[in-house]
């Protein structure tokens, strides 16, 4: 091998020679000797391998992409099986889910007592329907002042309501009417007045109007809104008011804010039949409420205020007052364990309207009551609470709440020695401390029969009365139903006020009126789907006074039937 690159370079040396001879054959050199001392021996070193496997070294690289992608191909089995037949749900027919009931009784201090409620079918763009109720009673019950003579205490009562819901693509718009009357005898009067009978008669008179319109839209990152018209007349316009409501509603990221804008307004006096105060003829109220809530912390949290700008009556100036809303839900698991705490404000308004609905036995503005009620609004400047919803496992729910709030102007009833015949109520304020506690416990002790247990406990720091008007300090309910059979299906219910007492200022002597332990009693049987009979028992204790001379009826039997088709 050596022999072979030495020949090699000999030939290549010669080469050259030969050819810079010929390029510079034309110049005169010169003679050159070269002397050789010894013969030329060529080396060439041993080769080293750098890498068993050779590799590229260039800028383009030559990848080759292979892909693998499955043959699909079907498993033949040789299991053969028999199709199952689809199951067929027989629906009930659409106009047997909704009924048109008719109602109808009679009693030993009740006769007759009728109701009827018509509703149309399912529809889903509109639905309607009416209620129509009549009950009243002759009864007699023994005077406060003398067991021995009986008073009337007769009353008739009227109820009238419609309803309409049309489903738009702009909106649902719902639509409702109603007329309530309540005629009865005031009959808390001393027999020894010698009053006729008709001086004593009482009457209240409800009309009520609402058309709301709510969106349709259910996706909340997009804005919901939700407006509502509500007016009402009391007693053929002796109390008129409108009220506005419009909601808007809308989630941002985490975050899902609402927007309430409201305005009462009330003007009064616009009959000739009645007496209304000028000083009382008109207040505006107007309420902005924001408010922001979101998840955190593994609970819901609520953050928000109220403002209410109000034109109060017998006043010419305009108050602004600010309500707290801020509330925290934490949810300790999936099942209804739910604590909970918060701050709330807000604004109560004593108007005839709503105090009438309290006690119907407050001055009206007749000209036969002697005087007329002083209306001002309460307001509640902060309520803390904390409570717990909860499920105790076994079907018991329980929840209980406990608050504390000042109230501004806390209404209270107290008997106007000054009125007409000495039997109707006044309306007197104070500033009140307002200790709160509710709970309620729900227990289904097996699919057919249920328990229920109410219990609230309530204290009062008054500012300047001695006493607290008719609020009891604790108040108790227990209810136990069963149903046998689906046949029959008998009510319990226990009921209890306690610590009651009547409101007056500390330069008078304040009544205690009794506590109150009753009990009341119903019974249906469904003979079918179509008739019922019912036996109800109410106020099977008795003796005592809800309001101040004004003993309760009692006992009340009732028998009665009912009709669906």
């Amino acid at each position: 091998m050596k022999n072979k690159i030495f020949t090699i370079i000999c030939i290549s040396i010669g080469v050259l020679l030969e050819i810079n001879a010929f390029a510079q054959s034309d110049e005169n050199l010169g003679v050159q000797e070269i002397q050789v001392t010894e013969s030329f021996i060529p080396d060439v070193p041993e080769a080293n391998k750098l890498t068993d496997i050779p590799t590229l070294s260039d800028t383009i690289k030559t990848v080759k992409n292979v892909s693998y992608s499955p043959i699909n191909k079907r498993f033949e089995s040789q299991l053969k099986l028999n199709p199952i037949k689809a199951a067929k749900i027989k629906g009930e027919p659409l106009n047997k889910l909704y009924h048109t009931y008719i109602y109808g009784g009679v009693g030993n201090m009740s006769m007759p007592t009728s109701k009827l409620f018509y509703s149309s079918d399912r529809n889903k763009s509109i639905s309607y329907g009416l209620s129509l109720s009549y009950i009243e009673s002759y009864s007699d019950v023994k005077s406060a002042f003398d067991e021995e003579i009986k008073v009337s205490a007769a009353f008739r009562e009227t109820d009238f309501s419609a309803f309409l819901k049309k489903d738009f693509e702009f909106g649902i718009v719902n639509a409702y009417a109603s007329r309530q009357g309540n005629m009865f005898q005031a009959y808390g009067y001393d027999p020894s007045l010698n009053l006729e009978e008709k001086f004593t008669e009482e009457y209240w008179g409800y009309s009520i109007v609402s058309l709301s319109l709510q969106s349709k839209n259910t996706d909340k990152s997009k804005a919901s809104y939700y407006a509502k018209l509500f007016a009402y007349d009391l007693n053929e316009q002796t109390e008129n008011s409108i009220s506005f409501l419009l909601t808007a509603k809308q989630s941002v990221g985490l975050n899902a804010y609402t927007i309430d804008l409201g305005m009462d307004y009330d003007f009064n006096n616009l009959s000739k039949k009645y007496v209304f105060a000028d000083s009382l003829a008109k207040e505006l109220i107007i309420t902005f409420h924001p408010s922001v809530s979101r998840e955190l912390a593994g609970g819901d949290l609520n953050l928000g205020f109220e403002l209410k700008s109000m034109d109060t009556r017998d006043s010419a100036d305009i108050s602004l007052v600010v309500f707290p809303h801020v509330r925290y839900d934490y949810v300790f698991s999936d099942n209804f364990q739910r604590a909970f705490i918060g701050v709330r404000g807000g604004l109560d308004e004593n108007s005839y309207w709503t105090l009438s609905k309290k006690n119907p036995f407050i001055l009206n503005a007749l000209t036969t009551d002697g005087g007329s009620l002083e209306l001002i609004n309460s307001q509640i400047k902060y309520d803390f609470y904390v409570g717990m919803n909860s499920y105790l496992g076994s079907d018991v729910n329980w929840s209980s709440e406990l608050s504390y709030a000042r109230v501004q102007d806390m209404s209270f009833f107290e008997l106007d020695p000054h009125s007409l015949y000495q039997n109707k109520f006044k309306v007197v304020y104070d500033n009140v401390n307002h200790l709160q506690w509710s709970s309620t416990l729900g227990w289904d002790v097996n699919p057919n029969a249920n328990v229920n247990l109410q219990l609230n406990y309530h204290k009062y720091d008054l500012d300047s009365l001695q006493e607290y008007a008719y609020k009891p300090a604790i108040i108790s309910k227990l209810g136990f139903s069963y149903d046998i059979g689906d046949k029959i299906l008998p009510q319990i219910e226990l009921v209890g006020a306690f610590d009651r007492s009547t409101a007056s200022d500390s330069s008078s002597a304040t009544p205690i009126l009794n506590d109150i332990v009753d009990v009341n009693l119903a019974l249906e049987y469904k003979y079918n789907t179509i008739f019922s009979a019912y036996f109800k028992a109410k106020n099977l204790i008795g003796g005592y006074q809800i309001w101040e001379n004004y003993p309760v009826l009692g006992p009340q039997v009732f028998f009665g039937l009912s009709f669906r088709f």
